[in-house]
């Protein structure tokens, strides 16, 4: 467990002019945040410009509702000229993993986030104020204290936005979450505009939404204490996220592993209620040297390339490699829901 070195932050940081701030591709609510939390620190404590980059697309309805709301604006990463910017701020992810890839040509002077990685990552970043600790439930609870060591108080949009993110990666202090995050969260919540959260937990659902679903519902399969959800085509990443947290949600089940292809990639969140487990490890053996990813405590999330490979194939790839996790076969799993049979179906028809 580590606390905050202002002094260490403050050393790195520019005398003037502006930085780059930016966060893994197709931000969710930690990282966007923590990006607000960032940017209000240094332009209050410091006097120091930031502007946003925003990779990849933000599809999940209630990021694109928290990002609407908050009027969370970005500049396109092929526009940020190199010679208008004195650098560029990391938060919730590290420039090492494939999912981050910060503007070019500009040197990384701040990382801060609470997903493990390796060393040789770190490393890297010798010369960076380089803030790792998975000890943290949210990358907006480290921002937090941050801003507390400072002595500055977030306005009511950023406390907002700092809010939805500690939240939403505890789970409302359900998952992997300490006695910081409990102030973070309690503190935050006082400051946020509660309408505002409110309209951004209860944003409306396409019919597309509903669609996908129901494609995930008829894809899962239960394998012992795993529910297996391996889809074909999704509209985002975001999708399996979602569906991976809400399938771990099932009466007896303990872990849920979602799949689903997009923007090249196969897509992968692993998800667990079991005390004390680690979803990373298993997350890490079944994408293999084909892929890369990261997690923290009972959520972890990945991808394998569909460049060298097909769909079909990496599909049966991560299914053996789930099973072998697991220790479960293919022939002991269970579909979620039952289908009746068409004689049934015309029964239960002719009952009605």
């Amino acid at each position: 467990m580590t606390v905050p070195d202002l002094a260490a932050f403050a050393a790195v940081l520019p005398d003037e002019g502006k930085v780059v701030l930016c966060t893994h591709r197709n931000p969710d609510p930690d990282g966007l945040g923590a990006l607000l939390g960032l940017q209000f620190l240094l332009r209050e404590k410091y006097g120091l410009d930031s502007d946003l980059v925003l990779e990849g697309r933000i599809r999940r309805a209630e990021n694109v509702s928290m990002r609407r709301l908050l009027e969370i604006n970005s500049v396109p990463k092929g526009g940020i000229d190199p010679s208008c910017y004195a650098g560029v701020m990391v938060v919730d992810s590290q420039p090492g993993f494939s999912h981050t890839h910060p503007p070019g040509a500009l040197e990384v002077l701040v990382v801060i986030d609470h997903h493990e990685s390796d060393d040789e990552s770190r490393d890297r970043l010798e010369d960076s104020f380089c803030w790792v600790d998975s000890s943290y439930g949210s990358t907006s609870t480290m921002v937090f204290d941050l801003l507390k060591a400072a002595g500055v108080t977030p306005d009511e949009r950023t406390a907002t936005g700092m809010f939805c993110g500690v939240r939403y990666d505890t789970n409302d202090l359900a998952r992997d979450a300490d006695e910081r995050d409990i102030e973070a969260y309690t503190t935050l919540q006082q400051l946020a505009d509660r309408k505002l959260v409110a309209e951004i937990d209860n944003p409306e659902l396409s019919r597309a939404y509903f669609a996908q679903m129901a494609e995930a519902i008829d894809c899962c399969v239960c394998h012992g204490p795993l529910l297996l959800t391996l889809m074909g085509n999704v509209a985002s990443p975001e999708t399996v996220a979602e569906v991976a947290d809400w399938f771990v949600r099932l009466e007896g089940k303990q872990w849920s592993l979602a799949g689903g292809a997009c923007d090249g990639l196969y897509q992968l969140s692993v998800r667990t209620d079991m005390p004390g487990a680690d979803a990373y490890p298993a997350l890490r053996y079944i994408i293999g040297s084909e892929g890369a990813g990261g997690g923290h405590g009972r959520m972890a999330g990945g991808q394998i390339s569909l460049s060298d490979m097909s769909l079909e194939e990496v599909i049966a790839i991560v299914r053996r490699r789930a099973l072998e996790v697991f220790g479960e076969s293919d022939s002991d799993g269970m579909p979620l829901v039952a289908r009746p049979d068409s004689n049934q179906a015309a029964c239960q028809d002719a009952v009605d």
